[in-house]
């Protein structure tokens, strides 16, 4: 059975946070944090950001990550001078090359930067 046309899909948004599509040339670069004797299996890299909220981020890559591992974020947006440093950050899926972070520690500091970052976001998607 279909539905039909007068009849609305309803959507329910499980997601915590709004997700925002940032500038062009938002860029991340990442490292996996481990032990000083594993250092050198250590993954890192760099990717777009595709999108961006307070609890995370999707980014196309063409470097490996792995889930379970905390990594080392930092965040380059174009129309902001200084970059954003997330402490560490937990791969939550991989599919192609595109993977999705989410944010488990910041500094305060860093925590309202990203805050201001998304609320400009906000203000020019609107």
């Amino acid at each position: 059975m279909t539905p039909s046309n007068s009849q609305a899909r309803r959507f329910i948004e499980l997601r915590k946070h709004r997700r925002l599509t940032p500038p062009p040339g938002a860029l991340l670069s990442f490292a996996q944090l481990v032990p000083l004797k594993e250092a050198a299996d250590a993954l890192e890299g760099d990717g777009t950001i595709l999108n961006l909220s307070a609890g995370g981020c999707k980014i196309l890559s063409e470097n490996p990550v792995v889930v379970g591992p905390p990594y080392r974020l930092i965040i380059q947006l174009p129309s902001f001078p200084n970059p954003i440093t997330i402490e560490a950050a937990i791969v939550r899926w991989i599919s192609n090359r595109m993977f999705g972070f989410k944010f488990d520690s910041i500094q305060q500091a860093q925590e309202e930067q990203l805050h201001e970052v998304l609320h400009q976001l906000r203000t020019t998607s609107s």
